[in-house]
C-alpha cells in the first residue's frame, strides 16, 4: 500500500496527493495528512464534498484552509469512533 501526503490549495480549490516529490506546504498548498492512502483520500473527498455532492472545482462553496483542516479532524474522529464499534469503511 502506497502512502502520500494529502494537501489542499485554497486558491485552486484542489486536493493533491503528493508522492513526496514536492516540498510540503509550498505553492499555496497546505498539508492535511501525512502517510495518506488512496482509500483515505477517497473517503476524505467524499466527506468534504458532502454539502452539495460536487467535486471541489465544481462546488458552489469556496472552502477555506480552516474549513478543510476542520473537516479532516472531524473525519479522523468519525473514523476512530467507527473503530470503537468494530466498523470500518473499505473499497468494493
Amino acid at each position: 500500500m502506497e502512502h502520500y501526503r494529502l494537501e489542499f490549495s485554497e486558491e485552486q480549490q484542489w486536493l493533491r496527493m503528493d508522492n513526496y516529490s514536492h516540498d510540503a506546504n509550498t505553492k499555496g498548498f497546505i498539508t492535511l495528512k501525512e502517510r495518506c492512502t488512496d482509500t483515505e483520500y477517497k473517503i476524505f473527498q467524499a466527506f468534504l464534498t458532502r454539502r452539495d455532492g460536487k467535486l471541489l472545482k465544481d462546488s458552489k462553496f469556496n472552502y477555506r484552509n480552516a474549513d478543510v483542516l476542520e473537516a479532516i479532524e472531524q473525519l479522523e474522529t468519525f473514523l476512530q469512533n467507527l473503530s470503537k464499534y468494530n466498523l470500518s469503511i473499505s473499497d468494493k
